[in-house]
């Protein structure tokens, strides 16, 4: 009976999308996929691209900055701490802190681009990591960012997705903005 019942569960989920597995680049159509391009140069920026980028590059990058904001988000997102990206936006602009706004999958992208949101747009490279699995290849990314080993596990439980950075040091990790 219970093996009935697994396979029927698993029939009927044929028919559903799954996001948040992988990195859903599967689900995107032709002309999102075209967006998506990698980037060595955080220089050149073209409008309605999404740039891949791996945790070493981005803390290297910031390392250029003397305050910086690294937001690690979900398109789509329903959780109360997630905010319209125009909000991390104005914070930034409104302290003077550079912003990179990264995606950590590419499901419920067109969610993303229907809304006002300042360019430009990052994804996490999960080529790089060599992982298609979500979890596991933004461990990574985040690993790398905070200069932490790659491979490390988390023993610290989830700090939030937003890093602070003072010229590519790590300040804080938070899980909302602060109030002002």
């Amino acid at each position: 009976m219970k093996k009935l019942l697994l396979i029927g569960a698993i029939l009927s989920l044929q028919g559903c999308a799954i996001y948040g597995l992988t990195d859903d680049s599967g689900k995107l159509s032709k002309e999102q996929k075209a967006m998506i391009v990698a980037t060595a140069d955080f220089n050149a920026k073209q409008p309605n691209k999404i740039y891949a980028i791996n945790g070493k590059a981005l803390r290297a990058e910031l390392q250029k900055y003397p305050k910086s904001l690294v937001y690690v988000f979900t398109n789509g997102c329903g959780a109360e701490s997630c905010k319209p990206l125009m909000t991390y936006d104005n914070y930034a602009r409104k302290n003077n802190i550079k912003l990179f706004l990264v995606m950590n999958g590419y499901g419920n992208l067109d969610y993303t681009l229907a809304v006002p949101h300042p360019e430009p747009l990052y994804a996490i490279d999960n080529d790089y990591y060599n992982c298609t699995f979500r979890g596991t290849y933004t461990r990574h990314f985040e690993n790398d960012l905070t200069g932490k080993p790659t491979r490390q596990k988390n023993t610290e439980g989830w700090q939030g997705s937003l890093y602070l950075f003072d010229y590519g040091q790590l300040e804080k990790t938070l899980i909302d903005l602060p109030l002002e």
